[in-house]
């Protein structure tokens, strides 16, 4: 029996273990001879292109505020490897983390799991341990062969459709939405975003095979940005968000529609519960301000439809200064092109991860800097006045967010 002497050394296999995308076969096998902990939380799935982390976020303060403990697990990680299995949004800590790796090894070898089933298999055991109220599952990729497609959720929530991971689900929106739809239980209800009629007919049918209601948002109304965005939501008049980016708009509106489910299934959220627990909380690492004079945001936008979010929600700003990198299996000539409407002052730069792409490659035949070194490209920008807007692979922001961090702290002593 294998063990761990640190929760680094823990991490550090774990990371090391590809993600497979071979089914969920041997996963399930391995969760069974736990006794299936999954199947014993009271859940949520949440799948989609964009918006996952945001509505799990929003929904998780929400319930919070109605005085729930809630357990959530979310991808990848922005901070530290824990903070992908949370508690009331505290991290598991490093000695729960070891002792449960300790606990569980041997079946990562039995069953040869991969990073992504190792968490999900941990953050089960950790909530059930726990006794969370209710567990919120955010889709790593795709759906249908995801490994928390094991899971028996109340409902689940399909944030919105775009063409992303395409070698894995597909190359049109109706073959990545059918992939996406693979989260639909029999009889479990589904809420989306998606406003696209080539994804709502794949919804509906699977919803229609399953007997399960596809319920919509609705429309967001009086959409504004003060200190925050601001907007309107069925009889919710000024609802006050912190965040500037006026994507999350959509993203709150899922988890008002994610709260009213479950006060339908019995849970005691009021309408008070709801505007508090949407006020009360901010996702880092989507529009999140790292700096002042100059003014630095940093956004996870690693797609195309993230990035026309983002390009959208920036235009708040009279002018910005970009720095972009982003990953191989990315359409990044379409997130370029889309960040040049935006500004002509576009920095491309580069970070060490294995399928990051190269700055040469990403900047090919458009009017765009190069500095290879994202750090020399933030320190250049930090000695001007203008907006700093830093985005791409959430991998990349992970690292400018770190070394703002160091930064604010080496201010301070």
């Amino acid at each position: 029996m294998r063990k761990f002497q640190s929760a680094d050394e823990v991490i550090e296999l774990i990371e090391g273990r590809k993600n497979n995308h071979k089914g969920l076969v041997k996963f399930s096998s391995a969760l069974h001879v736990l006794d299936d902990p999954q199947l014993k939380l009271k859940c949520v799935h949440i799948g989609g292109t964009n918006g996952k982390g945001s509505t799990t976020d929003y929904l998780r303060s929400i319930l919070q505020q109605a005085g729930y403990r809630v357990g959530t697990f979310t991808s990848p990680y922005l901070e530290v490897h824990n903070d992908r299995i949370r508690i009331d949004n505290e991290f598991i800590s490093d000695d729960e983390l070891l002792a449960l790796a300790n606990e569980t090894a041997d079946l990562w070898e039995q069953y040869d799991l991969s990073m992504f089933e190792i968490d999900m298999l941990l953050a089960s055991l950790y909530f059930l341990r726990h006794d969370v109220d209710i567990a919120l599952f955010e889709v790593g990729m795709g759906g249908r062969l995801d490994a928390t497609n094991v899971v028996d959720p109340l409902f689940s929530i399909i944030t919105s459709i775009g063409l992303d991971h395409m070698q894995y689900l597909g190359n049109t929106h109706a073959l990545i939405a059918k992939e996406k739809a693979g989260i639909i239980k029999a009889e479990k209800d589904c809420i989306t975003a998606e406003t696209r009629e080539d994804c709502l007919n794949v919804f509906k049918q699977t919803c229609d095979s399953l007997g399960s209601q596809l319920i919509r948002c609705q429309e967001v109304m009086n959409l504004h940005v003060d200190q925050g965005v601001v907007f309107d939501y069925r009889n919710f008049k000024g609802i006050k968000l912190l965040s500037k980016a006026s994507y999350q708009a959509k993203n709150a509106s899922l988890a008002i529609e994610a709260a009213y489910k479950l006060r339908s299934l019995g849970y005691e959220i009021s309408d008070e519960m709801i505007t508090e627990g949407l006020a009360a909380t901010f996702w880092k690492g989507r529009f999140e301000q790292v700096h002042t004079h100059p003014d630095v945001y940093i956004d996870g936008a690693h797609n195309e439809q993230g990035i026309k979010a983002l390009v959208d929600a920036a235009r708040i700003f009279p002018k910005v200064r970009i720095i972009f990198s982003a990953l191989k299996d990315k359409n990044t000539k379409s997130m370029i092109e889309q960040l040049l409407t935006l500004s002509d002052d576009l920095t491309i730069c580069e970070f060490d991860f294995y399928r990051a792409q190269d700055a040469e490659k990403l900047a090919e035949g458009y009017p765009v800097k190069i500095i290879k070194d994202y750090r020399k490209a933030i320190y250049d920008c930090l000695e001007g006045d203008d907006i700093v807007l830093i985005t791409g692979s959430l991998y990349f922001i992970s690292l400018v967010r770190e070394m703002f961090q160091k930064m604010k702290g080496a201010s301070t002593q």
